[in-house]
């Protein structure tokens, strides 16, 4: 666990604070939050193709006291500021702090895989990765919000991020692909970095070039995802997708794969003879774990306290079952 404080010159704090899963450079060099020249950084996430843009950064003549990305997104966000953002393949909810212009810049990833939670209050911005975090921080018991409730309860989780409320009164989400600044005097400013392009340019590819282009961005999408200084599990079932990444990684890479699986016994979703055939093809290391129904009211509780919200579909509960038993096996780190 991590702390740093900052004071800006007209009195007020900046406090940054981090809890490391610890995936890449998992020394104390790499530590967070993490200080770079007079900035520092707190992330959630991973640089996907840090090692590209450490390569980059060294040709340009820079030095590094650490091997992972985390030091590479400081000096990035040092020397060219959010525009770093466009060269970054990851996925990421990011606090970085400039003592030199005292300006603290938040930023969330492109389709917002990783969350980012604020509460905005008269004498200050609290934001965390945890809604629960967030109460802790600020010392507010946050109130449900009911409309929220009403939306998902009627219409489902789809309609969730139609707006940027959340089921609490009072706390927002950053949208995926902004950044949040706040500047020395406290004015807060919101504003996209990334908007997806359809661009029609290329309909007439042929289908022979659509195949080699998808499966040549697949692989190197998987290639960079498996860069780790820990073991690296896999998700398998019987679709394409899943079957299409162990594929890569086993026959491609040459990954020592070892797959797990959700073991259903209701034959409408039982997938056992294609997961015994890919686990038999690609010759993997693989575990099956079962459904539990013990307990199952008492679990989903733990699981909508673990996620600060209702449980958007009822399959998040099979896959927490299936993270549980990869994590006992040692695994922090999934392929899915």
């Amino acid at each position: 666990f991590g702390v740093h404080r900052d004071k800006i010159s007209d009195g007020r704090s900046v406090v940054l604070l981090h809890t490391r899963l610890s995936i890449l450079d998992i020394s104390d060099r790499a530590a967070q939050p993490f200080c770079y020249r007079d900035a520092v950084l707190s992330f959630n996430g991973e640089i996907f193709n840090f090692r590209e843009l450490r390569k980059n950064l060294i040709a340009r003549g820079a030095q590094f006291r650490s091997d992972g990305d985390t030091e590479v997104l400081a000096q990035l966000l040092t020397t060219e500021g959010v525009r770093a953002l466009d060269r970054c393949e990851g996925m990421w909810a990011l606090a970085f702090f400039s003592g030199r212009d005292e300006t603290l810049l938040l930023s969330r990833d492109r389709f917002g895989e990783k969350p980012l939670y604020l509460y905005r209050t008269a004498n200050g911005l609290f934001f965390a990765s945890e809604i629960k975090a967030l109460s802790s921080l600020s010392g507010k018991k946050f109130s449900p919000n009911f409309k929220q409730l009403e939306r998902y309860l009627v219409n489902g989780y789809k309609s969730l991020y139609k707006t940027r409320a959340t089921f609490f009164q009072d706390v927002e989400e950053l949208p995926a692909g902004y950044c949040l600044t706040v500047s020395q005097r406290g004015k807060i400013k919101m504003s996209p970095y990334w908007q997806p392009d359809f661009n029609q340019q290329d309909a007439t590819i042929t289908f022979e070039d659509a195949v080699k282009v998808t499966r040549d961005s697949l692989s190197r999408s998987v290639e960079l995802r498996l860069r780790s200084d820990v073991p690296i599990a896999f998700c398998l079932s019987g679709g394409v997708d899943s079957n299409a990444l162990v594929g890569i990684a086993k026959n491609l890479l040459d990954v020592d794969v070892h797959g797990f699986t959700i073991g259903n016994t209701d034959e409408r979703y039982e997938e056992a003879q294609l997961v015994e055939h890919a686990v038999s093809h690609f010759g993997i290391h693989h575990s099956v774990v079962p459904i539990e129904r013990k307990k199952f009211l008492s679990r989903l509780r733990d699981l909508v306290r673990m996620h600060d919200a209702p449980v958007y579909t009822i399959t998040y509960f099979a896959h927490w079952l299936l993270m549980r038993s990869i994590a006992s096996k040692g695994y922090k780190v999934v392929i899915s």
